[in-house]
């Protein structure tokens, strides 16, 4: 498992693309932070907050799951997965390998660059609060790690990597772009009373909604979500908050796994 989390992590961090995302982010954040040069601090949930959790929810699923669909499709088209087929390696050791090389080359590229922003914001003046730094950070690097696990499920589906981007783009539209359209569309279908708790499954069936959701309510701001998600404020703000956090990617991360590892069987034995 150690040696291919360091080949894919090498490989990853070889591809002119990997170092695109560097000046992608930096440029991202510092652009962000300089439009607040004027305000006294950033330290709850703003416009400029707002902005930013939009940015990292449009971009960083779709490049997760571009990335995490690539790696294993790539190997299916160029035949270098008959070719590790050979070898003694198990499908789990493979897949968690893989996933451990992909997520260390992207928190990577991604911490570097938001402490470069971090830096340049400090230099122009502006006063930055560590908590809300630090919850910036954290919900980018969640998004990070659900997303991977989803791209790599991704990949063991598809055959090619033209089928891996399309896969990849149509499940970024759907739960990115137009989630809250075809919630609502859907939810006209029921039954009023059904309705409340239907949207809170949908908000856990969902790992960007459910993680936007649970940022909100921790920057005390979760008033905006209206009175349908008064119980689901008062869960997270408890104390109980953080371990359901930790439960649910702990499940999530179990079950797609569960998945890729049953899709990858199937290729293997055929």
């Amino acid at each position: 498992m150690r040696n291919l989390w360091f080949f894919e992590w090498k490989t990853m961090t070889r591809q002119r693309s990997y170092y695109t995302f560097l000046l992608l982010w930096v440029m991202v954040f510092s652009l962000l932070f300089l439009l607040e040069r004027t305000n006294a601090s950033i330290s709850a949930f703003t416009n400029i907050t707002g902005t930013i959790v939009n940015i990292l929810l449009y971009l960083i699923p779709l490049f997760m799951m571009i990335i995490g669909s690539f790696s294993i499709a790539n190997e299916m088209e160029n035949g270098q997965w008959d070719l590790l087929c050979t070898y003694p390696v198990s499908i789990p050791v493979y897949l968690f390998g893989k996933f451990a090389g992909l997520l260390t080359a992207q928190i990577g590229v991604f911490t570097l660059s938001y402490g470069i922003s971090m830096l340049i914001g400090v230099t122009a003046g502006i006063h930055l609060s560590i908590q809300w730094l630090m919850g910036i950070f954290l919900f980018a690097l969640l998004l990070i790690y659900v997303f991977l696990i989803l791209g790599l499920l991704l990949g063991t589906i598809a055959k090619t990597r033209w089928k891996a981007l399309m896969l990849s783009v149509a499940l970024w539209f759907l739960l990115i772009m137009i989630w809250p359209t075809a919630i609502i569309a859907i939810l006209g279908l029921f039954p009023y009373p059904m309705i409340d708790p239907l949207m809170k499954v949908a908000t856990i069936l969902n790992p960007a909604e459910f993680l936007r959701v649970f940022l909100v309510i921790q920057w005390n701001s979760g008033a905006i979500f209206g009175q349908s998600y008064d119980s689901i404020v008062h869960v997270f703000l408890s104390g109980a908050g953080w371990m359901i956090l930790f439960v649910y990617m702990i499940v999530y991360q179990l079950v797609l796994s569960a998945f890729a590892i049953l899709f990858l069987r199937r290729r293997r034995m055929q």
